[in-house]
């Protein structure tokens, strides 16, 4: 017979592992954290702000985590509701950056909290890494498979099925921008157009032909030929109504955002430029789920003006 004390301790243990994420990557090992004197931001912190602040939502505000949107254990999205009844509720996908290399959405449910609390149902997705042996066009292949599930059964969870928003850090915001310019890939997914509403692109460049970090341009689009089919500023033909193009004034993507931003509006999208002062790479991430900073509050706005 165990004595109480040792049940205790399995079932605490026992707790903690069905608490823990299925398949959710090892932050460990992700790049940054494995070669911190390579980056000038502290990613290791990050991972772990993150990790407690994805815990705490989870504790206070309903979700589902490990919803399949395909085969792959990273095609899959966490989502995560207002409380109480939730009736229409318009929907906001973040995609997570990581140079395409590393990230998962078991570290960034911290973005939901201040839409939740706001009436957004939240979703954080996963896609295939390279790492993993997946390029282009495998992300915005499983991004665009992620909106799909969104419109067929977000409607179950109370959300407005024509009222979907897609916003992404870094990678993340290649991805938004990428599936949000050319929606010719909707009709054939059986997807109104009308239902992507607007894209919030968060600290990206959006030529992949220029030289970016050390080994994410060539891993992500190997060839000259994919890393301009990658490039969403290159590809500007049906885009979304609206968008929110953001940058910090310490990152090196100010030109590219600009140029980005210029770009969608000559297409007649209502597009808005933010700088963000004296924010780094990982600092406009976390802007994005903190309910007092302008980020959060432009990208709300734009979500919930919509009928």
């Amino acid at each position: 017979m165990f004595s109480k004390q040792i049940r205790s301790c399995l079932i605490l243990i026992l707790f903690l592992f069905l608490a823990t994420p299925v398949n959710a990557q090892d932050m460990s090992e992700y790049y940054t954290v494995k070669h911190p004197d390579e980056f000038t931001i502290d990613w290791a912190g990050f991972y772990k702000t993150n990790t407690k602040a994805t815990a705490k939502v989870r504790r206070e505000y309903p979700h589902h985590l490990n919803l399949a949107y395909g085969p792959n254990p990273k095609q899959a999205l966490d989502l995560y509701l207002p409380k109480g009844e939730i009736f229409a509720a318009p929907v906001f996908l973040f995609l997570h950056g990581g140079g395409f290399r590393e990230g998962d959405r078991a570290q960034y449910g911290s973005i939901a909290q201040p839409f939740v609390k706001n009436g957004v149902i939240t979703a954080v997705a996963s896609y295939r890494l390279t790492e993993d042996g997946f390029h282009y066009p495998a992300q915005p292949e499983d991004v665009k498979n992620a909106i799909k599930w969104i419109y067929e059964n977000i409607a179950e969870y109370g959300g407005k099925t024509d009222s979907i928003f897609v916003g992404g850090h870094s990678a993340g915001a290649i991805l938004s921008a990428d599936v949000g310019v050319d929606r010719v890939w909707m009709t054939a997914m059986d997807i109104p157009k009308k239902a992507f509403k607007g894209i919030i692109p968060i600290s990206g460049p959006y030529d992949m032909r220029k030289k970016g970090r050390p080994g994410e341009q060539s891993s992500y689009a190997p060839t000259a030929e994919l890393q301009a089919q990658a490039s969403p500023i290159l590809h500007i033909n049906d885009p979304v109504p609206s968008a929110l193009v953001a940058v910090g004034s310490l990152e090196k993507y100010q030109e590219s955002s600009i140029a980005f931003a210029n770009g969608l509006k000559a297409a007649d999208v209502d597009a808005y430029y933010l700088l963000m002062d004296d924010e780094d790479h990982d600092d406009t991430a976390l802007s994005l789920a903190n309910e007092e900073s302008e980020l959060f509050k432009r990208t709300i706005r734009m979500i919930l003006a919509v009928d």
